[in-house]
């Protein structure tokens, strides 16, 4: 099976990040409607929090475009630097890190909620990516699957003991 340039550039990327905006749209205009749900009520520290996951989601989104580079080049599946860990740091970025970045950063509990609520909905998209991967990459795909994580980093200690 061959990948569109499209699909390799973008993959779920674009639909992903709309519906994103949209459900980030629909918790600020109701942040606003409800005045304003503060996490605390002095936003200092919060704001420094969010700052630093920010600048690692910031890190990992960096990192993530320049080893994905090789896969583009090479037509292989991309398995080093973070993809060592996630089998999507690209959107690991923004839905783990820089969506609630940003919900600390406006002291918000209802864009936290966003930030929350974001992610089953990303695990669903990915699906249809990660079923194309399989189809190009068959069982090479699906042993890096069963040791990476999605979104999350997959810690070997724990994930050995939950299958345990």
């Amino acid at each position: 099976m061959d990948i569109s340039r499209r699909q390799k550039l973008f993959g779920v990327g674009p639909m992903g990040m709309v519906i994103s905006l949209v459900v980030l749209t629909i918790a600020a205009w109701v942040d606003r409607l409800v005045g304003h749900l503060a996490i605390l009520a002095n936003p200092a520290s919060i704001k420094v929090v969010g700052g630093c996951i920010a600048v690692i989601g910031m890190g990992l989104l960096f990192w993530s475009y320049w080893t994905l580079r090789n896969w583009w080049a090479k037509d292989k599946l991309c398995t080093m630097g973070p993809f060592k860990w996630f089998r999507h740091p690209l959107y690991a970025a923004w839905i783990t890190f820089l969506f609630p970045a940003a919900a600390l950063y406006l002291n918000s509990w209802i864009i936290l909620f966003f930030a929350v609520l974001i992610h089953p909905i990303w695990h669903r998209l990915v699906l249809r990516e990660e079923k194309m991967m399989v189809e190009k990459f068959q069982n090479e795909y699906r042993a890096y699957a069963s040791r990476t994580g999605r979104f999350f980093p997959r810690i070997p200690w724990i994930w050995n003991r939950q299958r345990s």
